[in-house]
């Protein structure tokens, strides 16, 4: 495949999601559709604290949306998704733009979505995983 038509296909992916994928994250979908698997995931009982890692699962929960106000009066929204994999559980939470995956139905109960690059903290909930400044959210 040429360069121009694998840049015409990024480019599909992105309007397929409604601009919702970066140049980056539409590559990486492309690349997987013709059969190259570009991660090493983490069996997500294996995620530690404070780690950069990619797992994949089935969304088993989300909770409702909540939108909140920052210190700089500016207003967020948030919600958390409770992946599985064949080894255990972890909350996923999506900020901001990442709630229109939810509320748009790409990612919903039953889905498969993998996050790839992604940052670990622990919290009063166990581990949980988030999209931070260089990771993508990619529903399946």
């Amino acid at each position: 495949m040429s360069r121009e038509e694998f840049d015409a296909k990024v480019r599909e992916r992105i309007r397929e999601w409604g601009g919702l994928l970066d140049a980056d994250a539409a590559a990486l979908l492309v690349l997987e559709s013709l059969g190259i698997d570009v991660a090493e995931w983490t069996p997500i009982v294996k995620i530690e604290e404070n780690a950069e890692v990619s797992v994949r699962g089935e969304v088993v929960a989300i909770t409702p949306t909540r939108t909140f106000a920052r210190q700089d009066g500016s207003s967020g929204r948030v919600a958390n998704v409770t992946l599985m994999d064949a080894s255990g559980t972890c909350r996923l939470v999506l900020w901001d733009d990442d709630v229109d995956l939810v509320e748009k139905g790409q990612i919903r109960v039953g889905a498969f979505v993998r996050c790839l690059d992604c940052f670990v903290r622990g919290t009063n909930f166990g581990l949980e995983v988030s999209r931070g400044k260089f990771g993508a959210i990619l529903p399946e």
